[in-house]
């Protein structure tokens, strides 16, 4: 395990099924750790880099950034989508009003909600 940052290491956003690891860039640490500071609680990462068989296997976009590894999703409940906004997030996927998706992509911000 190599910590990646004061609150995360690189186990938290290698693939589930693989363990294989791409990113995460310094910007989204750089983001989780605002978003860790901005809520005043541990931040879980429940899903970071993917392999393409990963993806599908969860139904992921065709073009997730969790594929280039510049994504993390987060449970629902833990920040807002304004909460995330402040914290740096370009790509925002909300929740019920919650951000559970946040990235890094390159462009303008881009947002969107499930369900």
């Amino acid at each position: 395990m190599a910590k990646l940052t004061p609150h995360f290491n690189d186990l938290e956003f290698r693939d589930h099924q693989t363990h294989d690891l791409v990113g995460p860039p310094v910007m989204l640490l750089g983001v989780l750790e605002n978003l860790r500071g901005q809520i005043g609680r541990p931040l879980t990462i429940v899903s970071g880099y993917r392999t393409r068989a990963t993806n599908d296997s969860v139904g992921g976009a065709g073009d997730s950034r969790h594929l280039y590894g510049d994504a993390a999703d987060i449970p629902e409940g833990y920040a807002t989508v304004a909460q995330a906004e402040a914290a740096g997030a370009v790509g925002i996927g909300s929740l019920r009003g919650w951000a559970v998706h946040v990235d890094v992509r390159p462009g303008g911000p881009a947002r969107w909600t499930y369900g």
